[in-house]
């Protein structure tokens, strides 16, 4: 029998990456639960599960890998909460005792254009809103208050939302803070969303948006991947005792997946911890294992090297060939190890599908669930080693900013250390430096060109939309893009909400 990990125990102090649990894996549980043997036949059942498909249940202590830690989306939830409990059983029937879900209120669906908002009448009509606070309510520990995302008001997004300008972002969201502070029922803690598509945009929405009195802070568009942002936003609220123990002990950053990102937030925790409060938590989320899978692609291996600190994606193997094998799958982890070519490759030349016909491909629903169950345990343990080796090499290298020079990329130059790249060590020993200075805001003009470098910009000069960004996946081999575009996410999505119908 293959071993089971525990991830939770695993990620001592380190920033807190939360899996954005797609609602097809979620539902793939529920249905299974309720229906049993009527949805999944049990000679589909993979033999080596002791546990069923419950083991791929990683909230749960028993499961073939535990971490109690995800986020979930208003977005692609059920929100009628007489079925909510049933049709999304995974997250609504975890133990809440010992497990923590950060409830997403649907800003990047308002994004989008998948949640519509009839904005002349929106600050009378409260329909969405009590619909997103009541299932915020019941369903998450901590939750984002609804948001309208800078990002909204890009000419790209224009036409689907309805947004124009920068005010009207900011205008909605705070009507909608004051709405939620008024109406909330204190069955979830409430975090207060920074926006900005720059420092001037940045700036300005937190000066406006930190008289509300919220649990803590979440942070979207370049204020949660803008290095410089980050730090300056940071520097503020300490000095404007926003980030007091026990008033506001969570940080929360959206849709990130670099592992040097991991990195600086593990720093920035640690920091906090030490200077400012002891209790503060530091968590950043993504998606990224669940759009892979609907993308064909698989985890099969971690690259964490200096001049590549990243996650290796490639294209699965789909081939009816391999129905009925018994060749083991051949990517470690716990559901992988569980796992034979024949479980993923289901479909055999001839079989018929749900839907009473002959597909080309040998892969059914189940196949896709696999696969992201074996995806999560790889990314969540892709982070953790990252920490591991920012950590070893940061205790051999010491390093400042005020000797850090540019150098070409994939240039052997000035790499410290076999397995992180130089802007990491650079960036970590920065962040511990900064929150000790007496004059921090000095030390970001002195290293500007490092913090831009670190962003992937030329100047920090540049630094009007890092959203794109949101991803960063190895070509490796199969010449599968790592960068998934909007419209790659948006087809991903709708793909596995077709999967789980």
């Amino acid at each position: 029998m293959a071993n089971k990990i525990n991830l939770t125990e695993t990620n001592k102090d380190y920033s807190v990456f939360l899996p954005s649990i797609s609602s097809f894996y979620d539902r793939t549980i529920s249905k299974y639960r309720e229906q049993g043997s009527d949805f999944f036949p049990d000679e589909r059942i993979p033999d080596a599960f002791e546990n069923g498909i419950d083991g791929c249940d990683f909230l749960r202590p028993d499961a073939y890998y535990n971490y109690k830690w995800g986020l979930y989306s208003a977005g692609h939830a059920q929100l009628d909460l007489t079925k909510a409990n049933v049709h999304d059983n995974m997250v609504q029937g975890r133990d809440r005792e010992n497990t923590f879900i950060l409830g997403d209120s649907g800003g990047f669906q308002i994004i989008k254009g998948v949640i519509q908002c009839d904005w002349p009448n929106f600050k009378t009509d409260d329909s969405l809103r009590h619909t997103i606070l009541n299932w915020l309510e019941h369903t998450a520990d901590y939750s984002m208050i609804l948001d309208i995302p800078t990002l909204a008001a890009e000419p790209t997004f224009r036409e689907r939302t309805g947004i124009s300008s920068f005010n009207e972002c900011l205008e909605y969201t705070d009507f909608n803070v004051d709405w939620f502070v008024k109406n909330r029922k204190f069955q979830t803690k409430y975090l207060n969303v920074m926006q900005g598509r720059n420092w001037q945009e940045a700036e300005y929405w937190y000066e406006y948006m930190k008289k509300h009195d919220l649990d803590g802070f979440a942070f979207g568009g370049s204020a949660k991947n803008d290095i410089n942002i980050i730090l300056r936003t940071l520097i503020k609220m300490r000095d404007d005792k926003q980030l007091e123990k026990g008033k506001r002990d969570l940080l929360h950053y959206l849709g990130i997946s670099k592992l040097e990102w991991a990195a600086a937030y593990t720093q920035i925790k640690r920091s906090l911890r030490e200077t400012v409060n002891s209790d503060i938590e530091v968590m950043f989320d993504c998606a990224s294992p669940f759009i892979a899978t609907a993308k064909g692609q698989i985890y099969t291996q971690h690259r964490h090297q200096n001049d590549k600190f990243g996650y290796v994606m490639e294209s699965a193997v789909d081939d009816k060939k391999l129905a009925k094998s018994e060749i083991p799958f051949p990517w470690g982890s716990p559901v992988g190890d569980r796992l034979t070519m024949g479980d993923i490759c289901w479909y055999a030349p001839g079989m018929l599908n749900k839907i009473g016909k002959e597909g080309k491909t040998s892969w059914d629903s189940l196949s896709y669930f696999l696969l992201m169950a074996h995806n999560v345990y790889q990314h969540i343990e892709s982070v953790q080693r990252a920490n591991v080796l920012v950590d070893t090499a940061k205790t051999r290298f010491d390093t400042s900013h005020k000797t850090w020079r540019k150098i070409k990329n994939g240039s052997r130059d000035e790499q410290f250390d076999a397995w992180v790249p130089r802007n990491t060590l650079y960036m970590v020993n920065f962040i511990e430096e900064l929150f000790k200075s007496e004059t921090p805001m000095m030390m970001l003009e002195e290293a500007a060109p490092m913090l831009a470098n670190f962003n992937g910009q030329k100047t920090l000069a540049n630094s009007n939309n890092s959203f794109n960004s949101l991803f960063d996946v190895e070509e490796v081999q199969a010449s599968v893009s790592g960068e998934y575009s909007e419209e790659e996410q948006e087809e991903a999505s709708e793909f596995l909400e077709t999967l789980s119908a």
